[in-house]
């Protein structure tokens, strides 16, 4: 079996698995509906957080890192969360939602995990074939929000997909109705009984990089939730709180200034505009 199944929640722990798949339900019904959410998880994460009490500052910013992909952490009360708008949009997407979990455990269930020590994700932590405890249920929760089973029948039926058995190109056009990476929307559709074992690791096999870019441009589908965003800075309301602490007196004059200038320096923001 490929380490992407092997290592999955559904695998490990498949009752812990089903209560998520009810509490993401559940989750669904009072922050999306029916919606496919794709890049609309940025606007959820924010709205969950404003609907719960909690203000949280959302910042997609470029890191030319590939292995960072989101971070999240609790100060004063507060939430900030960290996106890297250098990533692949959909990888972007599937962070946000993994981010969301950490948030959500620390909404509904008053864990001290995320304001003591926080949640850092990198590349291989959202990478099913590596990721292990916490990570697997938060990597797990991201996938059921944004691929919910229903619309993935659904979906299925729409398109006419999988009419002997699913191909790489079934999956594609999947990863463009849902926007999320390749591995996950495999592991959707075997743990939603949609496809076996057998098929999800040939799919693996079959599904290198430059096979899904083929496949892709061929079919002229998915190519869109592939590109980078480095041009998006998005700092939420950090304006705001620069202004705020000018004029309560906050901060030393310097360390506003300073802050300013290292957003100025990196294309975030120019703080004439």
């Amino acid at each position: 079996m490929n380490k992407v199944l092997e290592n999955s929640l559904f695998q490990i722990n498949p009752d812990r698995f089903q209560k998520l798949r009810r509490y993401v339900g559940e989750f669904n019904t009072s922050y999306n509906g029916n919606n496919i959410i794709q890049d609309d998880i940025f606007i959820i994460v924010r709205n969950y957080a404003k609907r719960n009490g909690k203000h949280i500052e959302l910042f997609r910013l470029p890191v030319y890192d590939e292995d960072f992909c989101a971070f999240t952490c609790v100060r004063e009360g507060k939430i900030f969360t960290v996106i890297n708008s250098y990533l692949p949009i959909c990888k972007q997407i599937f962070a946000a939602g993994h981010e969301l979990y950490h948030i959500w455990r620390y909404v509904s269930d008053s864990d001290d995990s995320l304001p003591l020590s926080g949640s850092f994700l990198t590349a291989d932590n959202m990478d099913e074939e590596t990721a292990k405890n916490e990570d697997n249920e938060a990597n797990a929760f991201s996938a059921l929000l944004l691929a919910p089973k229903s619309a993935i029948t659904e979906q299925i039926e729409i398109y006419d997909l999988g009419q002997k058995e699913f191909d790489l190109d079934d999956v594609i056009r999947l990863m463009d109705v849902f926007a999320i990476p390749f591995k996950a929307m495999v592991l959707r559709l075997y743990e939603e009984k949609i496809i076996d074992a057998k098929r999800a690791d040939y799919l693996l096999e079959k599904g290198s990089v430059d096979n899904q870019k083929h496949s892709m441009r061929r079919q002229n589908t998915a190519l869109r939730w592939q590109k980078r965003t480095e041009d998006i800075a998005d700092i939420g309301t950090l304006h705001s709180l620069i202004q705020d602490n000018m004029e309560a007196g906050c901060l030393p004059k310097q360390r506003i200034e300073e802050d300013i200038q290292f957003l100025e320096d990196n294309n975030i923001w120019d703080f004439e505009e």
